[in-house]
Protein backbone atom coordinates (compact mmCIF):
# COMPACT_ATOMS: atom_id res chain seq x y z
CA UNK A 1 0.00 0.00 0.00
CA UNK A 2 1.56 3.42 -1.32
CA UNK A 3 -0.37 6.56 -0.30
CA UNK A 4 0.03 9.89 -2.17
CA UNK A 5 -0.74 13.45 -1.46
CA UNK A 6 0.08 16.80 -2.90
CA UNK A 7 -0.75 20.07 -2.51
CA UNK A 8 -0.43 23.29 -4.25
CA UNK A 9 1.95 25.56 -3.09
CA UNK A 10 2.80 29.83 -4.27
CA UNK A 11 5.70 29.95 -5.98
CA UNK A 12 7.42 32.57 -3.14
CA UNK A 13 7.42 29.25 -0.36
CA UNK A 14 10.31 27.31 0.26
CA UNK A 15 10.37 23.74 0.65
CA UNK A 16 11.90 21.13 2.52
CA UNK A 17 12.21 17.19 2.80
CA UNK A 18 10.71 15.25 5.40
CA UNK A 19 10.61 11.48 6.92
CA UNK A 20 8.54 10.60 9.37
CA UNK A 21 6.70 7.42 11.16
CA UNK A 22 3.44 6.84 10.08
CA UNK A 23 0.21 5.44 11.18
CA UNK A 24 -2.76 5.87 9.14
CA UNK A 25 -6.58 5.48 10.31
CA UNK A 26 -7.59 1.99 10.20
CA UNK A 27 -4.25 0.14 10.32
CA UNK A 28 -3.34 -2.16 13.39
CA UNK A 29 -0.82 -0.04 15.11
CA UNK A 30 2.19 -3.06 14.12
CA UNK A 31 2.20 -2.17 10.57
CA UNK A 32 5.19 -0.11 10.56
CA UNK A 33 4.99 2.99 7.79
CA UNK A 34 6.91 6.09 7.06
CA UNK A 35 5.45 9.25 5.43
CA UNK A 36 8.26 11.30 3.55
CA UNK A 37 7.78 13.92 0.84
CA UNK A 38 8.11 17.84 0.86
CA UNK A 39 6.70 20.31 3.33
CA UNK A 40 6.80 24.24 3.79
CA UNK A 41 9.36 25.45 5.60
CA UNK A 42 8.86 26.71 9.18
CA UNK A 43 5.34 25.22 8.79
CA UNK A 44 3.76 22.02 9.39
CA UNK A 45 2.13 22.11 6.04
CA UNK A 46 2.66 19.25 3.27
CA UNK A 47 3.22 19.71 -0.25
CA UNK A 48 4.11 16.50 -1.17
CA UNK A 49 3.78 13.01 0.57
CA UNK A 50 3.72 9.68 0.24
CA UNK A 51 3.41 6.29 3.13
CA UNK A 52 4.96 3.31 1.99
CA UNK A 53 5.48 0.44 4.17
CA UNK A 54 8.63 0.19 6.46
CA UNK A 55 9.29 -3.22 5.34
CA UNK A 56 9.55 -1.97 1.39
CA UNK A 57 11.69 1.08 2.65
CA UNK A 58 14.19 -1.28 4.84
CA UNK A 59 14.73 -4.14 1.93
CA UNK A 60 15.45 -0.79 -0.88
CA UNK A 61 17.99 0.44 2.14
CA UNK A 62 19.47 -3.28 2.92
CA UNK A 63 20.03 -4.28 -0.67
CA UNK A 64 22.03 -1.10 -1.63
CA UNK A 65 23.63 -1.08 1.75
CA UNK A 66 27.46 -2.08 1.88
CA UNK A 67 29.08 -3.36 5.07
CA UNK A 68 33.06 -2.70 5.28
CA UNK A 69 35.91 -1.61 8.00
CA UNK A 70 38.38 0.60 8.86
CA UNK A 71 41.39 0.53 10.78
CA UNK A 72 42.87 3.00 12.91
CA UNK A 73 46.19 4.54 13.45
CA UNK A 74 46.07 2.52 17.15
CA UNK A 75 44.59 -0.61 15.81
CA UNK A 76 41.36 -0.62 16.53
CA UNK A 77 38.58 -2.34 13.33
CA UNK A 78 35.91 0.07 13.05
CA UNK A 79 32.56 -1.14 11.16
CA UNK A 80 31.47 0.48 8.78
CA UNK A 81 28.71 1.10 5.71
CA UNK A 82 27.62 3.54 3.04
CA UNK A 83 25.30 3.25 0.35
CA UNK A 84 26.38 1.69 -3.31
CA UNK A 85 25.10 3.40 -6.48
CA UNK A 86 25.89 -0.03 -8.27
CA UNK A 87 24.87 -3.69 -7.61
CA UNK A 88 28.13 -4.85 -9.46
CA UNK A 89 29.02 -7.53 -6.42
CA UNK A 90 26.87 -10.04 -4.77
CA UNK A 91 28.06 -9.16 -1.33
CA UNK A 92 28.09 -5.71 -2.25
CA UNK A 93 32.06 -5.30 -0.83
CA UNK A 94 35.49 -6.23 -2.16
CA UNK A 95 37.40 -8.55 0.47
CA UNK A 96 40.59 -6.54 1.70
CA UNK A 97 43.24 -8.38 2.82
CA UNK A 98 44.70 -7.52 6.27
CA UNK A 99 48.03 -6.30 4.85
CA UNK A 100 46.20 -4.33 2.17
CA UNK A 101 44.61 -2.96 5.27
CA UNK A 102 47.70 -2.16 7.53
CA UNK A 103 49.12 -0.28 4.25
CA UNK A 104 46.10 1.86 3.56
CA UNK A 105 45.80 2.72 7.40
CA UNK A 106 49.68 3.94 7.55
CA UNK A 107 49.82 5.77 4.54
CA UNK A 108 51.19 9.82 4.93
CA UNK A 109 47.67 10.99 4.25
CA UNK A 110 45.95 8.91 6.51
CA UNK A 111 47.83 9.41 8.93
CA UNK A 112 47.85 13.00 8.78
CA UNK A 113 44.06 13.17 8.81
CA UNK A 114 43.69 10.67 11.56
CA UNK A 115 46.41 13.03 13.18
CA UNK A 116 47.88 9.95 14.49
CA UNK A 117 50.15 9.91 17.34
CA UNK A 118 53.36 8.07 18.44
CA UNK A 119 51.40 6.22 21.22
CA UNK A 120 48.68 5.25 18.28
CA UNK A 121 51.19 3.63 16.36
CA UNK A 122 52.91 1.99 19.39
CA UNK A 123 49.57 0.44 20.47
CA UNK A 124 48.63 -0.71 17.21
CA UNK A 125 52.03 -2.09 16.96
CA UNK A 126 51.66 -3.89 20.08
CA UNK A 127 48.14 -5.07 18.96
CA UNK A 128 49.22 -6.74 16.01
CA UNK A 129 52.60 -8.11 17.42
CA UNK A 130 50.20 -9.86 19.69
CA UNK A 131 47.49 -10.97 16.73
CA UNK A 132 50.90 -12.56 15.37
CA UNK A 133 51.76 -14.45 18.61
CA UNK A 134 48.33 -15.69 18.07
CA UNK A 135 48.59 -17.03 15.02
CA UNK A 136 52.14 -18.80 15.55
CA UNK A 137 50.38 -20.37 18.60
CA UNK A 138 47.53 -21.80 16.47
CA UNK A 139 50.70 -22.68 13.65
CA UNK A 140 52.46 -24.61 15.98
CA UNK A 141 50.27 -27.96 15.92
CA UNK A 142 49.84 -27.85 12.86
CA UNK A 143 53.37 -27.73 12.15
CA UNK A 144 53.84 -30.26 14.46
CA UNK A 145 51.20 -32.95 12.99
CA UNK A 146 52.63 -32.20 9.62
CA UNK A 147 56.22 -32.98 10.48
CA UNK A 148 55.20 -36.34 12.09
CA UNK A 149 53.60 -37.16 9.06
CA UNK A 150 56.30 -36.50 6.80
CA UNK A 151 58.82 -38.56 9.36
CA UNK A 152 56.04 -41.47 9.27
CA UNK A 153 55.92 -41.73 5.32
Amino acid sequence: MVEFTVLALSARQEIEPFVERACLAGTPAADHLYRLGYKVVGADIVVAAMVIPARLVEEEISSNLALSCRLTPDGDVIPESSFEHSRASSSGVSPLLLDQLVRATLSPQNLHMEEATLANLTTMLRKLEESASIVRDALAPCTERAKEHVIQN
